[in-house]
């Protein structure tokens, strides 16, 4: 039986909320738009009044199109955990091609890091992550590993895109799924839930399990339909939890282990780009 053909999401074609598109058609002028339809403004002019004299009702502005971008929050894990030479170049490494990849790509990006007992926003959502590279150079880490408020505060910054076809909201987690501090311990204790007006329920909301935390809020992207990226910065033991793949799978995502399909030169030269270019290939 053939399977059930699947609409494409990233480059879908939809109405650009601002200048950005391809002009298309026209509307009746709103007031607002400074975006005018000159050659729609000309005709209905000439259709009311043969000599052109151009009237406030006679004026268009323009309706454009474009394809759909990805809003990505890129969630990284700067613990204690993650302390040594190897990993922190792998994290400056993956910034630098996911920012020049987006930058190409015409997406967006935020970019939020979490350790210690609270998550914070390196870089702000944004179409220009490029004019970030200088706080690469910036990053510090340490502590303790509160990876259910990176993944909150991920949620909190790509809720403004949820509603809006312009943007397909993803996260993606770059971490070694190592997590020891719960939601409700983190300073960030606004979590996504209490603000967003959406009606959803979890098991663990006051559990402070850091664990069940995390996999909470993997039913919580599943749920809104956040599409999902875990890179895997932890050897496999082959024994007990891995956070980081529970994450991936409640949430409906994708998980890529590093250590299984990268070597140094394939990290710095193809396989992020592989990865992020798969990624939309499939969206």
């Amino acid at each position: 039986m053939e399977g059930e053909k699947r609409e494409k999401r990233y480059g879908k074609r939809i109405k650009s909320e601002n200048k950005k598109g391809k002009y298309i058609k026209s509307k009746q002028y709103n007031n607002l738009s400074n975006d005018i339809a000159i050659d729609a403004t000309l005709r209905a002019s000439l259709l009311r009044d043969k000599s052109l004299n151009i009237k406030k009702e006679d004026l268009r502005e323009k309706i454009r199109n474009h394809g759909s971008k990805l809003s990505i929050a890129l969630v990284i894990d700067l613990s204690g955990s993650m302390v040594n030479d190897e990993k922190l170049r792998q994290i400056k490494t993956i910034l630098q091609k996911i920012i020049s990849n987006v930058h190409i790509n015409r997406d967006k990006l935020a970019v939020i890091g979490f350790k210690e007992r609270n998550s914070e926003i390196i870089i702000p959502s944004t179409l220009r992550p490029s004019s970030f590279l200088n706080k690469l150079e910036k990053l510090a880490i340490g502590g303790t590993t509160p990876m259910a408020s990176g993944i909150d505060k991920g949620l909190e910054v790509l809720k403004k895109d949820l509603k809006k076809e312009e943007y397909i909201p993803m996260i993606m987690v770059l971490s070694d799924g190592v997590t020891n501090v719960g939601l409700l311990k983190s300073e960030n204790d606004k979590s996504f839930n209490h603000d967003s007006g959406l009606n959803l329920s979890f098991k663990n909301n006051n559990t402070n399990n850091p664990q069940d935390d995390v996999i909470d809020l993997a039913y919580k992207l599943k749920k809104l339909k956040i599409h999902t990226v875990i890179v895997n910065f932890e050897k496999d033991k082959n024994k007990g939890r891995s956070i980081n793949k529970e994450l991936a799978y409640h949430s409906g995502g994708k998980f890529y282990d590093l250590n299984n399909i990268t070597s140094q030169n394939e990290l710095s030269n193809t396989i992020i780009n592989n990865i992020l270019n798969y990624e939309r290939e499939n969206l």
